[in-house]
C-alpha cells in the first residue's frame, strides 16, 4: 500500500485492522502494538508500515521502532537514511531525538 491511493481495497483492509485494534483496545487505552513472527519475509515490515500509515491518517501519533538489528527494512520502505538507530540509542551514542526520522 504505502501510498493510500495505490490500491483502495488494500488500504481499506488496513483501515479495518486499525479500527479493530482501536475498538478492542478502547477500554484499556492500548498505546503499543508489536508486530512479530518467527520467520523472515512474512510481511512484518510492510504490515507495520501500512498500519502506521492508517493510524497516522486517523490523526494518531505513530513511532515505528525497527528492532531487526541484522536486517532492518523500515528505512527502505519509507525511503529514509539508516545512519543512526536503535543500536546507537541503546549503547548511549545518540539520544532519542537524534535517532528519530519524521516522514
Amino acid at each position: 500500500m504505502i501510498n493510500k491511493n495505490l490500491n483502495s481495497v488494500v488500504a481499506e483492509e488496513y483501515d479495518n485492522i486499525r479500527a479493530n485494534i482501536e475498538f478492542s483496545s478502547f477500554e484499556n487505552n492500548c498505546r503499543s502494538i508489536m508486530i512479530t513472527s518467527s520467520n523472515y519475509e512474512e510481511g512484518k515490515s510492510i504490515t507495520t508500515a501500512n498500519l502506521a500509515i492508517s493510524l497516522a491518517h486517523s490523526s494518531k501519533k505513530v513511532l515505528i521502532i525497527d528492532a531487526n538489528i541484522r536486517n532492518p527494512s523500515i528505512h527502505q520502505i519509507f525511503k529514509i537514511k539508516n545512519t543512526v538507530g536503535l543500536t546507537n540509542l541503546l549503547i548511549g551514542q545518540k539520544t532519542l531525538e537524534e535517532t528519530l526520522n519524521q516522514t
